[in-house]
């Protein structure tokens, strides 16, 4: 996240697997986990059967925005909708750039900067 304060740009960045699968859950998973969940309840299901509706489509949601992240990086602006990298030019840190990370520590300052610098972003988006 960056907040911009007086034209001074603050930083905060928690990147975190955790964070991510809980703002995930938040934008995306929450919707179809709790229609599913919903819909079984409505349908006249137990709540052991409406709760096994619910965990089944939260991790379908969270698998959803993965791929999702993941063709930010591999789709053309042509089949996405939008510009390829838009999340990251956009200061959006996703489970690619927090995979990559693990697998090369000396990213995280980078992505820590803020992701401001187009080099940077060249850099992230390997």
């Amino acid at each position: 996240m960056v907040i911009s304060v007086n034209y001074v740009k603050i930083i905060i960045c928690d990147c975190s697997m955790e964070y991510y699968l809980q703002k995930t859950y938040y934008k995306t998973a929450s919707l179809i986990s709790n229609s599913c969940k919903a819909s079984a309840l409505l349908a006249g299901q137990t709540a052991e059967v409406s709760m096994l509706a619910f965990e089944y489509a939260k991790n379908l949601g969270l698998a959803f925005q993965l791929i999702d992240d993941v063709l930010d990086f591999t789709g053309t602006s042509a089949s996405l909708g939008k510009g390829s990298l838009s999340d990251i030019r956009n200061g959006i840190i996703t489970a690619p750039i927090l995979f990559a990370i693990e697998e090369f520590p000396q990213l995280d300052a980078v992505v820590k900067r803020g992701l401001d610098n187009p080099a940077d972003i060249d850099l992230v988006s390997f």
